[in-house]
């Protein structure tokens, strides 16, 4: 548990100082928070969740239009009956912009791994895709508006109560920041 707290010191002063610099070095920082809405799970019943994810990022801009970086967020379930499962994913995005300036529609892909935060949570991939669009709010900042998929995966050692392994899958609706 302490070295998942140090690397996840480490990486968010990393991030951290990356943003300092980022108009000489094309870097840009995101933040958004999104609704997971309409789920579809590989429990049986396939129970309904309410979700609620965060993240925040840097990308480096390859070329005025590609972008690649990585985000550290939350992921957050709640079934019905009051049962939650709560990630810590750190991923890597890929970026389109289909405009240089880094406004209008923007595409996007993740992928990455849920780190380990209690004794009972194992591990959790997690990876999807979406499109956002963003409107200028000055020359340093968009407001974007977003929609796509995520999937969660969610493991537990074979001691647990659940001992029940499954799928998450969900739409996002969300709303971001764009520091550029």
């Amino acid at each position: 548990m302490k070295i998942s707290i140090r690397i996840l010191f480490i990486f968010s002063i990393s991030m951290l100082s990356q943003v300092v610099n980022a108009q000489e070095k094309r870097l840009i920082n995101y933040t958004e928070i999104s609704a997971l809405i309409h789920n579809s799970t590989s429990l049986s019943g396939n129970p309904s969740f309410r979700g609620l994810r965060t993240r925040t990022g840097i990308t480096k801009l390859l070329t005025n239009h590609v972008g690649l970086g990585l985000a550290l967020g939350t992921d957050n379930y709640r079934k019905a009956n009051g049962a939650s499962y709560n990630t810590l994913p750190i991923t890597i995005n890929g970026s389109y912009y289909l405009n240089p300036e880094l406004i209008g529609l923007k595409l996007d892909i993740y992928g990455g791994y849920a780190v380990k935060l209690f004794d009972n949570f194992n591990k959790g991939m997690t990876a999807g895709a979406g499109l956002s669009y963003s409107f200028p709010v000055n020359s340093r900042l968009n407001l974007g508006l977003q929609t796509g998929y995520n999937y969660q995966k969610i493991d537990f050692p074979a001691n647990y109560r659940l001992g029940e392994s499954f799928d998450l899958g969900n739409i996002r609706l969300g709303i971001g920041l764009t520091f550029k």
